[in-house]
């Protein structure tokens, strides 16, 4: 939601709480009517606002009402009234009986002001929090679509050069045993960016990156093995020094499974080189950012 979106909003529920406050003191003015004609009490602008417990001016700004008060007020002048027949006790009573009619009133209305109040902020509260929530989003999209933009240069700049090495690459073999049966077993076919490096590396380089590997392929879900065997050896990756820091691979295991089984994650994939765990609302977060938000000790 952009701040223009959530300016909108706050004005909007700005005007239906306006209209929700008119609204109930027109629904005062018209009850307090009522309940003078149903008393056969005096009915004017005086009598009606303090019944209604609002200002004087207030019935002024309605035409509608105005001219209601006014009519009843001049019907009223223009009939005969009985003699009073109260006496000072009498007017006592209706007196206290009237304010504790009104003091219920306004306490049925303070309650309801404050439920609405608490809505209200409820509201702005959530507003805050979905800004939040879209400016994080919008920040990992902004980032994503940078690495994606730079693997599709990467791709672009690569298949035009594709032809000639393909002639090239049918010349290059792996002739070490050793490393030819470890990726074997990893079931791992060379292509001729993986065998050219290879043939430029030293042998010690290329064991170290695949046991890298292995030992990622133990721990998460990764799609694409050769890829990242060729960004291992390239990098010179020893093992436990490609993504977990200081990090051990059973601390990840026994971290991953507890907090995949309290619902906080759902799976984990390496990109780029930095081990993701992904949430159930389908955010990628660095494993080592959500291992300081939720401790191994926590989960």
């Amino acid at each position: 939601m952009s701040k223009d979106e959530l300016r909108q909003t706050r004005i909007d529920n700005l005007k239906q709480a306006q209209a929700s406050r008119k609204k109930d003191s027109l629904n005062r003015v018209n009850q307090a009517i009522k309940y003078l004609e149903k008393r056969n009490e005096k009915i004017n602008f005086h009598t009606v606002a303090l019944q209604a417990n609002v200002s004087v001016a207030y019935l002024y700004k309605y035409p509608e009402i105005k001219q209601k008060i006014a009519q009843i007020r001049n019907t009223q002048s223009s009939m005969p009234r009985e003699e009073s027949k109260s006496t000072s006790s009498k007017s006592q009573t209706k007196i206290l009986t009237r304010l504790k009619e009104r003091i219920q009133l306004l306490e049925s209305e303070n309650k309801q002001l404050k439920r609405k109040n608490e809505a209200l902020a409820g509201q702005v509260y959530r507003v805050h929090q979905l800004q939040e929530l879209v400016e994080r989003q919008n920040s990992t999209i902004q980032d994503l679509e940078k690495r994606l933009n730079a693997r599709k240069l990467f791709n672009v700049k690569s298949s035009k050069v594709t032809p000639l090495k393909k002639k090239r690459s049918q010349k290059i073999l792996i002739d070490d045993d050793q490393i030819l049966s470890e990726l074997s077993a990893l079931n791992i076919k060379t292509n001729s960016t993986l065998s050219k490096l290879i043939q430029h590396t030293k042998k010690e380089v290329v064991l170290n990156a695949i046991d890298c590997l292995k030992e990622a392929l133990a721990t998460t879900q990764i799609k694409n093995p050769a890829g990242f065997l060729v960004k291992a050896i390239k990098n010179a990756w020893n093992k436990n020094e490609y993504a977990f820091s200081d990090i051990e691979p059973e601390i990840f295991r026994r971290w991953f499974a507890m907090a995949k089984s309290e619902g906080k994650v759902i799976s984990s994939r390496f990109i780029e080189g930095i081990l993701y765990v992904c949430t159930p609302e389908g955010e990628l977060i660095p494993f080592e950012e959500m291992i300081h938000q939720y401790p191994y000790q926590m989960i």
